[in-house]
């Protein structure tokens, strides 16, 4: 199942829309394949771009005094502490495709739409 970016998903700053549309583009890429060796890298990437669009976020979030910061950034740390522990297993010969899927569809549901949103509608204001 692909995960659909819209453009309701933007904050209205591009650096942070182009990185999280990107990590649409591979999410949706790893959901498309069953190859390890397709999946081994883009697992790598998908925690490297997730990483580099989190910090950017949060930097936005603290220039900008958002108050709910402390919250939003602990769910980007469970998200990267979820997707190093899925990479970690990759690397050793276990792949759980099932787990990573579900913890990607549930950022790109959840978090984008809600948590994301209200740090858009923050910035808006």
């Amino acid at each position: 199942m692909k995960i659909e970016w819209l453009e309701s998903y933007k904050l209205g700053v591009p650096e942070v829309d182009d990185l999280r549309q990107k990590l649409f583009v591979l999410t949706n890429e790893f959901l498309a394949s069953d190859d390890l060796m397709v999946l081994r890298p883009v697992i790598v990437a998908l925690y490297k771009q997730a990483r580099a669009q989190f910090e950017l976020e949060e930097a936005l979030m603290q220039r900008a005094n958002y108050p709910d910061l402390p919250a939003h950034a602990e769910q980007h740390r469970q998200l990267l502490d979820q997707l190093m522990s899925r990479s970690m297993d990759v690397g050793k010969g276990h792949m759980n495709k099932p787990a990573i899927a579900a913890l990607m569809k549930h950022w790109a549901s959840q978090h984008v739409p809600h948590e994301d949103a209200a740090v858009a509608a923050f910035l808006a204001g």
